[in-house]
């Protein structure tokens, strides 16, 4: 059958015929109307849609709500949501660009292999591309995606890729790859076309080769291989493991049918990390993400080896929440303090004033006994302006500090160190007593003079040029007094090598000058060992003194404060892991059981039942749980539908059994979805309780 065969068979299909159940809603009809309808003298769906789009709320109802409990003004909600879209639009233009340059060299090979494919193919082998991508095999849609696109756009022919969950048998991916080649072909002007039908190529990809079943796989080789004379098949292969382990698990025969190269690609732990360096410790970040969000992110990436994507949608998460729960960030503006400060009322300065960095504020005006500048920041809203605003203006240049003191500590240290880490060490404020700090300045007292020159030379350029990844601008002005002391260190230290090699003296580090020698001397005919001191040359001297500046310099220079105890921190600062933990670390068994529980507080239900022992709210679905708790582990189905129908029936209006029954089918339907209960096999008119765990 052909596609439009196909598409015209479905022509006049209604759902609703083949449905195996319905869901009734009481109340919404007569009892002649059709399932579904409401009677037409009832309607009002013109006038109800037009409302709903036209109206100024109906933004407000799927975007950003009010806060204060709702009497936050509607232009400062409107401003956090506007903050927010721009902010993470300038973010993800900055990932994105990360993400297009990941995989361009991966890209560019597979590409050339695809187009010199006819260099690869002989009378009985298929050219082939194995892609090595690693452990991460989340990260392989993305990578299948870009080549999909790519190639498409190159050659003359379709690209098709399967994936093991599509590949049931041989024959339904047989119908995949026949489907996708011809509607790609039809989209590209038609299979009339010369051009389509003579097509060079097609490509197909198997984008989790090692999930496939070994037999469809063998037998898919061998079924192109058959036509290879008349069909240019050319296959890609992504691998997470190895190459001779995948090629292990097929025959021989199908081995011997594939010939073409190995494509390694960069790991999801490099591409992530520029990934922070771009998002999180760039400049340009208006919202910093505090040690404790990027513990939790990282954690969760490394354990549960999400993809490139779950690790870009957990930075989105932590944006939105930020901007969407915080009332205080209409000040993360990057606009003019004083411009920003405008849009402040009377609310935010009450939250202003219960933030946990003012009140350690006022804690130290306190010990200094500053009794009225505390009077004045507590009583006075135009004085605690004036601090919001000197706060804000400080603030860029206190990260700016921070993240030029990243780049400078991994441009000093001879090992790759992780900028994740890193980031999060300086930003806690614990850079000086972290072991960064106490393995560089060991490694200080094992360097020769050649050595401290190549670590001074490195440190120099670091500031002079900055660092594009991070959008950090070289800023030797800022670090004048730093860059003299640096510099005149290299050239004592310069100089008195070049005057040690004219003597022919060489210079040893620090750490073998203080250590002891071991003499041995024979003294009637015994051996005795005794220490002896290292005898020092004055360029050693010297150089132990430059040695010693230096690691005073860089203990100096290394030395930060931390970000979180600065006023007004919560403002720029997003460090609360609450959110982020309900959102990836759920606890849904509590939550369930609690809105089963007080259905009141969830669902602001008015009604309750004077004759229920809890008072629990008319919901039917927690009406029947609290049945379900009472019950033992078989449920008589009769006596918990009359206990129901006692429960939800007013004494004194005429009972709707027919209203309740649905209700009751469709609540227990609700328990039986969530796992709750079961059919009981021993008793057909009973329910057997089903343990609930893990949920």
């Amino acid at each position: 059958m052909s596609v439009h065969d196909e598409i015209r068979s479905h022509a006049g299909f209604d759902a609703w015929d083949h449905q195996s159940a319905y869901v009734y809603e009481p109340g919404t009809g007569g009892e002649d109307a059709p399932f579904g309808q409401r009677p037409s003298k009832r309607r009002k769906v013109t006038d109800a849609t037009e409302h709903l789009f036209t109206s100024e709320s109906y933004k407000s109802s799927i975007g950003f709500e009010p806060l204060f409990g709702g009497a936050e003004s509607e232009g400062c909600m409107l401003l956090r949501e506007e903050l927010y879209e721009r902010y993470w639009s300038e973010t993800e233009l900055r990932i994105q660009s990360v993400l297009d340059e990941a995989n361009e060299g991966t890209l560019a090979d597979v590409s050339q292999f695809v187009n010199d494919s006819e260099v690869y193919r002989s009378d009985d082998k298929l050219p082939s591309a194995f892609i090595v991508t690693g452990p991460n095999i989340s990260s392989q849609s993305l990578l299948f995606n870009q080549l999909s696109t790519k190639l498409r756009s190159e050659i003359n022919g379709p690209v098709i890729t399967l994936r093991s969950g599509d590949a049931t048998n041989l024959k339904s991916v047989l119908k995949i790859i026949i489907r996708t080649a011809t509607n790609q072909l039809l989209d590209e002007g038609g299979l009339s076309n010369d051009h389509n039908v003579g097509c060079k190529k097609i490509v197909v990809a198997f984008q989790d080769s090692e999930a496939f079943e070994t037999n469809i796989l063998v037998d898919l080789i061998s079924l192109f291989k058959s036509w290879m004379d008349r069909i240019p098949f050319v296959l890609l292969f992504g691998v997470a493991t190895s190459i001779e382990l995948f090629q292990e698990r097929l025959s021989k025969s199908a081995t011997r049918s594939l010939f073409g190269i190995q494509v390694d690609v960069e790991q999801t732990s490099s591409v992530i990390e520029r990934i922070f360096q771009k998002a999180v410790a760039s400049s340009s970040a208006v919202l910093r993400l505090g040690p404790d969000v990027l513990s939790i992110l990282m954690e969760r990436q490394l354990d549960h080896l999400q993809s490139v994507q779950s690790f870009v949608a957990a930075i989105k998460y932590a944006y939105m929440s930020h901007f969407y729960g915080n009332a205080l960030s209409v000040l993360c503006d990057n606009s003019e303090p004083a411009d920003v400060t405008r849009v402040l009322e009377d609310r935010h300065y009450e939250a202003i004033r219960t933030l946990p960095s003012f009140k350690k504020h006022i804690e130290r005006l306190v010990r200094s006994h500053e009794s009225s500048r505390i009077r004045a920041l507590l009583q006075d809203d135009e004085v605690l302006s004036e601090e919001v605003k000197q706060a804000l203006r400080s603030r860029q240049k206190a990260n700016l500090q921070l993240l030029r003191t990243i780049h400078a500590f991994q441009s000093a240290s001879d090992e790759a160190i992780d900028c994740v880490n890193l980031y999060m060490t300086v930003f806690e404020g614990n850079l000086q007593q972290s072991d960064f700090v106490k393995v560089l300045l060991a490694s200080l007292k094992r360097m020769a003079p050649a050595q401290m020159l190549t670590l001074l030379s490195k440190i120099t350029a670091a500031i002079r040029e900055g660092n594009p990844g991070m959008n950090l601008d070289g800023w030797s002005f800022e670090d004048e007094d730093f860059l003299v002391n640096i510099q005149d260190v290299e050239r004592k230290i310069l100089a008195l090598s070049n005057a040690a090699d004219e003597a022919e003296l060489p210079v040893r580090s620090s750490e073998t000058i203080h250590n002891k020698g071991l003499r041995t001397t024979v003294v009637a005919q015994r051996v005795q060992l005794s220490y002896a001191e290292s005898t020092l040359t004055a360029h050693e001297k010297e150089f132990l003194e430059q040695n010693e500046r230096v690691s005073g310099l860089l203990e100096n220079y290394f030395t930060t404060d931390d970000p979180r105890q600065s006023l007004f921190s919560e403002i720029w600062l997003c460090n609360s892991t609450a959110t982020l933990l309900e959102a990836f670390a759920p606890r849904p068994r509590a939550a369930v059981e609690s809105a089963l529980c007080v259905p009141d507080q969830f669902l602001n239900l008015e009604v309750t039942i004077n004759s229920y022992p809890q008072r629990t709210s008319l919901h039917a679905t927690a009406v029947l749980y609290q049945r379900y708790l009472e019950a033992g582990s078989l449920i008589n189905m009769a006596d918990l539908w009359s206990s129901f129908l006692e429960i939800m029936v007013d004494e004194e209006e005429e009972p709707d059994e027919r209203a309740v029954l649905m209700q009751f089918y469709h609540a227990l339907a609700d328990l039986k979805s969530m796992g709750m209960v079961k059919q009981s096999k021993k008793k057909a008119d009973h329910l057997a309780k089903v343990s609930w765990k893990g949920l």
